[in-house]
C-alpha cells in the first residue's frame, strides 16, 4: 500500500526517515533519542499510522495502546479500543478499554466492550459487573433490555456464557414474556434444550409471539422429535395461517427429509404470496438437498435477476457446482461474492474447492491472500486454515496455526480441546493433556470438553479415577452422544468391566459408524471371545475408512 501524502508530511516534520517500499513485514520502529527522552502519545500515534500503512495491524494496535497509556485523554484509549476490536485483537482491546474506563468512569462504550471481552475470556463475574452497570438498577430494567442483550451477543462463541450472563443479571426479576424469550433463545443457542423448551412454551402459550412458537418447533426438532415439531407447527399454521409459520413448517419438512411435500407446499406459497426471494431461496435449498439442481438453478437465477439476494444466489449456485464436482465453476461463483453474511463462508468454500480439486496449497494461499486484503477477518481466516489443514491431516501445521489464532483472542475451551486432540495425534500426550486441562479450567460444565479430557486421560492411563468421573459427567449431560458413549465404554473396558463396556459401545456404533468406535467395539468383542464378530466390525469399518490409524493399529495388535 503506497504511503499517503499526509503521512509523508508527518514523517518529514518529525525528522524521521524510513524506507517503506518493499517492506515485507512490520516496519522497524525508530529508536527514540538516547537522552532520557520518553516517547509521548503523539510519537506512538505516528508509529501506529506507519504500521497501518503497511498493514502491520498487530504493531498498530500495540502503538495505539501505548499512546493511550501515555496520555490522560480518553479519546486515545477509545481509538485504541475501537482499532484493536475491529481487527479482532482482543488482548489489546481489553487493556485499552480498561484504560478508557479508568479515564472516563461513566463511559457506556468502554463497558460495552469490556462486558463482551470478559465474556470471551469466560470471566463471567467481570462480564456481569460491566453489563449490570450498563443496564442500571435492577428495578428499572425491562424484559426488552435482556432481549436486546441476547440479540447483541447471539454471535458470540461462548453461548453458555451468554445464557449464564442473562440468568445472573435477571436473578430475582419477574419473568415477563420478553425475559422468558431471551432466556429461551440463549438456552437454545447453548444447547440447553429442556430449559429452552420450557421458556419458549411459556411465551408461545400467550399466542402473541410467532418467534416463540417457531422456537418451540425448533427445540422439539433438536430433541429428535421431528414428528412432534411438525405436528406442533402444522396445527399453529392451520389455525393461524401466517407466512412465518408456513415457512417454518416447510423448513422442518425439508430438514426431516420430506422434500417432496416441502416442494409442494412452497409451490403453493409462491402462488399465494408471489415470487418473493425468500420463497425462491427456500425452494432452491430444498431442491439442492434433493439433488434437483436444474430447479434450484432456475430459482436462484430468477432471484438474482430481481437484483435482490444476489450474493445468496451466487453462494448456492456455487454449492450446486460443488455437488457436480466442477470445482473451477464453484470457485468462480464464490469469488463474485463481495460482502454480506455469505462473504466469509464463500472464502472457506473456495479453499475447500481447491482442496477437492487436488490443490490444497492453493486453498491455503487463498485464505492467506484474503486475510491480507481484508485484515479485519484475520481471526476467521486462521480458523479456516486450521480446518483445512486438519482435513488434510496436516496436524503439525494445524497446531502451529493455533499460536497465530491465540494472538488474536484468548483461546476458547473448544479451541483448546481441539488443539489437545491434535497434539495427541502427534504423540505429544503431555501437551495434549495440559491443553485439555486448560479447557476444563475455563468451562467445567461443558460435556464435550469433559469427555475429551477424560478420554485422553484414559487412553494414556493417567489419573483413571478422574478420567472415569469426567466421562460419567459428560454422559449424564449428553447420554445420546455416540462419542461420549464410546468414551464411557472404553473407560469401563480399561477397568476390566468387559460386558458393561459392550453395553455402551454397541449403541455408540449403532448411532455413529466411526472407525475409532469400531476399533474399540471390536477389541471388546475379541476380549470376550467373539472373534468373528470383531473381525466383521473391523472389516466393515475398513471398507469406508481404510486409512484410519486407530483401526489399523488395533487390527495389527490382534494379527488382523
Amino acid at each position: 500500500m503506497p504511503i499517503s501524502l499526509r503521512l509523508r508530511m508527518l514523517l518529514a516534520a518529525s525528522g524521521i526517515i524510513l524506507l517503506l517500499h518493499g517492506c515485507a513485514g512490520p516496519p522497524e520502529k525508530p529508536e527514540p533519542p538516547a537522552t532520557g527522552y520518553v516517547p509521548g502519545a503523539d510519537y506512538h500515534v505516528l508509529m501506529a499510522e506507519i504500521a497501518r500503512q503497511t498493514d502491520a495491524h498487530l504493531t498498530a494496535a500495540q502503538e495505539y495502546l501505548s499512546a493511550a497509556e501515555a496520555t490522560n485523554d480518553s479519546a486515545a484509549a477509545r481509538r485504541a479500543t475501537d482499532y484493536a476490536f475491529d481487527y479482532g485483537l482482543d488482548r489489546f482491546a481489553l487493556r485499552s478499554a480498561e484504560r478508557w474506563l479508568d479515564l472516563e468512569p461513566e463511559s457506556t462504550g468502554a463497558r460495552e466492550y469490556l462486558g463482551r471481552l470478559y465474556l470471551r475470556r469466560y470471566d463471567l463475574e467481570r462480564a456481569v459487573e460491566h453489563y449490570s452497570a450498563l443496564l442500571g438498577p435492577v428495578d428499572g430494567r425491562s424484559g426488552d433490555d435482556y432481549l436486546g442483550l441476547e440479540a447483541d451477543l447471539a454471535g458470540e462463541e461462548n453461548a453458555m456464557g451468554v445464557l449464564r450472563l442473562i440468568q445472573r443479571l435477571a436473578a430475582g426479576q419477574p419473568r415477563d414474556e420478553s425475559l422468558q424469550l431471551a432466556i429461551a433463545r440463549a438456552a437454545f443457542r447453548a444447547d440447553v434444550l429442556p430449559l429452552a423448551l420450557r421458556y419458549a412454551r411459556a411465551v408461545a402459550a400467550t399466542g402473541d409471539s410467532y418467534e416463540a412458537e417457531v422456537l418451540v418447533g425448533r427445540v422439539l426438532f433438536a430433541q429428535d422429535d421431528a414428528d412432534g415439531a411438525l405436528a406442533y407447527i402444522e396445527e399453529l399454521a392451520r389455525t393461524r395461517p401466517v407466512i412465518a409459520l408456513e415457512l417454518e413448517y416447510v423448513r422442518l419438512l425439508a430438514a426431516s427429509r420430506r422434500e417432496a411435500l416441502a416442494q409442494e407446499l412452497v409451490a403453493r406459497m409462491l402462488d399465494s404470496y408471489g415470487r418473493e426471494p425468500e420463497l425462491l431461496s427456500l425452494r432452491a435449498s430444498i431442491a439442492i438437498s434433493d439433488g434437483n439442481y436444474a430447479q434450484a438453478e432456475l430459482d436462484l437465477k430468477e432471484m438474482a435477476a430481481m437484483g435482490r439476494n444476489v450474493y445468496e444466489s451466487l453462494y448456492y449456485l456455487g454449492q450446486i457446482e460443488e455437488a457436480r464436482e466442477d470445482w473451477a465453476a464453484a470457485i468462480e461463483k464464490y469469488s463474485r461474492i463481495g460482502a454480506g453474511p455469505f462473504l466469509l463462508p464463500a472464502q472457506q468454500r473456495i479453499a475447500v474447492a481447491h482442496l477437492q480439486s487436488g490443490d490444497p496449497d492453493a486453498g491455503l494461499l487463498h485464505l492467506s491472500n484474503f486475510e491480507t486484503s481484508f485484515p479485519r477477518y484475520g481471526y476467521e481466516m486462521v480458523l479456516a486454515r486450521i480446518a483445512l489443514l486438519q482435513n488434510q491431516q496436516r496436524t503439525e501445521s494445524a497446531v502451529a496455526e493455533y499460536d497465530a489464532l491465540f494472538a488474536y483472542r484468548p483461546p476458547t475451551p473448544e479451541q483448546l480441546m481441539n488443539r489437545g486432540i491434535a497434539l495427541d495425534r502427534l504423540g505429544r500426550s503431555d501437551e495434549a493433556i495440559a491443553s485439555m486441562r486448560q479447557a476444563w479450567a475455563l468451562d467445567s460444565t461443558d460435556p464435550d470438553v469433559a469427555n475429551a479430557y477424560g478420554y485422553t486421560l484414559a487412553i494414556h492411563d493417567r489419573r483413571p479415577r478422574l478420567a472415569a468421573w469426567l466421562v460419567r459427567y459428560a454422559v449424564n449431560l449428553k447420554r445420546d452422544n455416540p462419542a461420549i458413549l464410546d468414551s464411557m465404554g472404553w473407560v469401563l473396558f480399561q477397568q476390566g468391566k468387559k460386558e458393561a463396556a459392550l453395553s455402551w459401545l454397541e449403541p455408540a456404533y449403532a448411532k455413529l459408524r466411526d472407525p475409532e468406535i469400531a476399533a474399540h467395539l471390536g477389541e471388546v468383542l475379541w476380549s470376550l471371545g467373539q472373534k468373528d464378530s470383531a473381525r466383521r466390525i473391523w472389516q466393515e469399518a475398513m471398507i469406508v475408512y481404510p486409512d484410519s490409524e486407530p483401526l489399523l493399529e488395533t487390527m495389527a495388535r490382534f494379527g488382523e
